[in-house]
């Protein structure tokens, strides 16, 4: 392997990895494009160190001839260095390869890529973590009392996950530990907003059914929801709808991604974002209850998004809080993205259907959570940036997907 340490014009440094010809082509085309100067390291074992010595914030990692053992060394790239961009260059791929790639990777793409692609796919991700990792919102975020810890069933489900090995009845016992948490999935599971035909009785019947990668997502959200539970200290609106609608509109952003033809990764992904969209709002609602009430009555008082007053009062929104938590928990690249900038899309330079257009398209079109203030929390639909990815013919579509789940869950 040819590996190459780079460093651009705005102390971006890369390591690019070169394990067969192809990537060897790209690796110079990308650094004639981008002015990269390059060090060289030729073997896997040394990935790791060359990363420690060389504050790298960029990897390109050719995922070669073993793409599962590839695969293995990224997710160590991930528990190590958790900051770094990662973009993988793969042939085809397995379903279970592709959806790690998914899930480790900022972008995945073919060898044969274009490099000027891949050279805006990495200035656009280093743009999405400059703007997660601002001071601004670190600070607020570490002046905070307490954070979740994520619960240990959420890795087991994440080993399973990338596991071809594992069965529903073996993953139905890791959830079955906690009782509590088993409970709530399966009230999940047969709520209206799945619209299964029939009662599920068993948690195996349900990762059967939905699979495991929901199952995990059900258990992760469930858990953050409840790490800030509602005190008497607010009354502003429900914690508990704002669950719920988050529900709804991860139904509605998975259906309209199916309907869009989006592969099921990107289906599974828009799932989650839609799930924890608005995680960000009880954050900040917990941490000063009377600064986030004065927040949301100053928004409905002068007509303007949450979000901009929030920015203007707090230095610091509900989508930043929200992203800064995932990115430090190690969620998918594209979760994060979509949770950052649900509510302005055109921020983000990603190009073509994404997990973002389906959470900003649902959180838009559907009604509101109500507060005893009259503020609105939800998006602002962009008809801009509907119509700069060419998705505007399917608004219409995408209106009958979201008029389905708000009769589901009682919005009307």
């Amino acid at each position: 392997m040819d590996a190459r340490v780079t460093n651009t014009a705005v102390d971006n440094q890369a390591v690019f990895c070169e394990l067969c010809p192809e990537s060897l082509k790209l690796g110079t085309a990308v650094a004639d494009i981008a002015d990269w100067e390059t060090i060289t390291v030729d073997s896997v074992e040394q990935l790791l160190p060359a990363l420690e010595q060389s504050s790298a914030n960029i990897l390109v990692f050719p995922l070669g001839t073993n793409p599962s053992q590839g695969l293995d060394v990224l997710q160590h790239v991930v528990e190590k260095h958790p900051g770094i961009i990662r973009v993988v260059i793969s042939g085809p791929l397995t379903p279970l390869q592709a959806a790690r790639a998914s899930e480790l990777a900022h972008h995945a793409l073919p060898i044969d890529c274009n490099p000027q692609e891949l050279v805006d796919d990495i200035y656009n991700s280093l743009h999405v973590t400059g703007l997660i990792n601002k001071p601004v919102v670190r600070d607020y975020i570490t002046s905070l009392k307490a954070l979740p810890v994520l619960p240990d069933v959420y890795e087991q489900l994440n080993n399973c996950l990338n596991s071809d090995r594992s069965n529903a009845r073996e993953i139905a016992k890791i959830i079955e530990q906690d009782p509590v948490m088993a409970a709530k999935i399966m009230q999940l599971v047969n709520s209206a907003y799945f619209g299964l035909s029939r009662e599920i009785n068993r948690i195996h019947e349900a990762v059967t059914i939905l699979g495991v990668r929901m199952i995990r997502d059900l258990v992760l959200t469930s858990h953050l929801f409840e790490s800030y539970p509602q005190t008497d200290d607010w009354k502003s609106f429900s914690f508990k709808q704002i669950h719920q609608r988050s529900m709804a509109v991860a139904r509605a952003a998975q259906h309209i991604a199916r309907a869009a033809k989006a592969d099921r990764h990107v289906q599974a992904q828009a799932f989650l974002a839609g799930l924890l969209h608005d995680f960000g709002v009880l954050v900040l609602a917990s941490h000063n209850p009377a600064e986030y009430h004065r927040v949301i009555s100053k928004a409905a008082l002068m007509e303007q998004p949450v979000y901009a007053i929030e920015k203007l009062e707090l230095g610091v929104t509900h989508a930043e809080a929200g992203a800064y938590l995932l990115a430090l928990w190690n969620l998918p690249p594209r979760v994060i993205e979509a949770v950052l900038f649900h509510h302005f899309p055109k921020a983000n330079a990603a190009a073509g259907f994404t997990p973002l257009t389906a959470v900003h398209v649902a959180d838009a079109l559907l009604p509101a959570a109500t507060s005893v203030v009259g503020c609105d929390m939800s998006s602002r639909l962009s008809m801009s940036y509907i119509e700069e990815i060419g998705m505007e013919p399917e608004l219409a579509r995408w209106q009958i997907i979201t008029s389905e789940y708000q009769a589901q869950v009682g919005f009307v």
